[in-house]
C-alpha cells in the first residue's frame, strides 16, 4: 500500500534541512508574511534609520524633538509650524532648495542666524523660527593710524556706514596718568585720552584727526589695546577690545578687532 504524499510545508522543511531551497510564491505568506519582505538599514553611527517595506514604500524620516533622527547632508529638518523643535515638535527631513529668490525681507534661522529669506535658510540646512527676527549683521570698517606730534597719537577708527556713524579712539604717548573713567590697558607709556562719536561715517577715514560731523565725547571706556612692541617703537598692527560709554544713544559701543594694520606704524 502506497504511503500518502507529505504536505507541502513538511516537504519544504525536510528539503531545507538537506541543503535545498524553496521558492515561495507571492502572497503565500512565507517568512515575510502577507505584507511582503521588510528590510531596514542603519548608518551604524547613531544617525537616522530608514526602513522600506514591500507593502508601503519608503516613508519620510522623522527629525528633531525626541525622534533622535538626523537629516542627510542635502536635507534640512522641516518643522510644520516653524517652531524649530521647541516643545518636542517633530519635523521631517526635506531636500534643500537649490535656487532661491534674491529678495531679503530677513528671517531668523533655527541656528539663531540671520538669513535673507526662508529659502536661503533651508538651503543652508536649517528651518526658520516664525515670529522671531534676527538682527542683520552690521557691516563696519576698522582702521588705525599713527599721528606724530607734541604727543604721539594712535587712532582707532570704527566706521558704521549703514548708521552713518564714526567712533574714534585716541591713545597718546608719553602720558603718565589715565583720564578718569577710562580704564583701558595698553603698553606704557600709552594712555587712552578720549573717544568720540560723530554722525558722519566719512570721519573715520584714516588720518582724520578733526572730524567734521557732530561730535559726542565718551564718558568712559574699559578694555584693552594690544600690540607687539618688540624690536619696534610703534606697532605694525594692533588688537582692540574696548567698550565705550556715551551720554546719549547708542549709550554703549564696542570696538573689537584683531590684527588691525596701523597706517604709519612699524618704525
Amino acid at each position: 500500500m502506497r504511503q500518502p504524499l507529505l504536505g507541502s510545508a513538511l516537504f519544504g522543511l525536510l528539503l531545507a534541512a538537506c541543503g535545498g531551497s524553496v521558492d515561495t510564491p507571492p502572497g503565500s505568506g512565507g517568512a515575510g508574511g502577507a505584507g511582503g519582505a521588510t528590510s531596514s538599514t542603519s548608518d551604524g553611527a547613531g544617525g537616522a534609520t530608514s526602513s522600506t517595506s514591500g507593502g508601503g514604500g519608503e516613508g519620510p524620516v522623522a527629525c528633531g524633538a525626541r525622534s533622535g533622527g538626523t537629516c542627510g547632508a542635502e536635507e534640512f529638518c522641516d518643522f510644520p509650524d516653524d517652531s524649530c523643535g521647541t516643545f518636542d515638535t517633530q519635523g521631517e527631513c526635506s531636500a534643500r532648495p537649490e535656487v532661491c529668490p534674491a529678495d531679503c525681507p530677513g528671517v531668523c534661522g533655527c541656528d539663531g542666524q540671520f538669513y535673507c529669506n526662508a529659502c536661503a535658510a533651508q538651503g543652508a540646512g536649517v528651518d526658520i523660527l516664525e515670529g522671531t527676527s534676527c538682527t542683520k549683521p552690521v557691516a563696519v570698517d576698522y582702521a588705525a593710524t599713527y599721528w606724530p606730534g607734541g604727543l604721539d597719537h594712535l587712532i582707532v577708527y570704527k566706521a558704521d556706514p549703514e548708521a552713518n556713524r564714526c567712533v574714534m579712539l585716541f591713545a597718546d604717548s608719553p602720558v603718565e596718568e589715565a583720564r578718569e573713567g577710562f580704564d583701558v590697558t595698553l603698553p606704557a607709556p600709552w594712555v587712552v585720552s578720549r573717544v568720540e562719536r560723530t554722525d558722519r561715517a566719512a570721519d573715520c577715514t584714516p588720518g582724520t584727526i578733526s572730524p567734521t560731523g557732530k561730535a559726542v565725547n565718551a564718558t568712559g571706556a574699559t578694555g584693552k589695546l594690544t600690540w607687539d612692541i618688540s624690536g619696534t617703537a610703534l606697532p605694525c598692527s594692533l588688537g582692540v577690545n574696548v567698550t565705550v560709554t556715551f551720554p546719549d544713544e547708542p549709550a554703549t559701543v564696542v570696538l573689537r578687532a584683531t590684527d588691525l594694520a596701523v597706517e604709519g606704524g612699524c618704525r
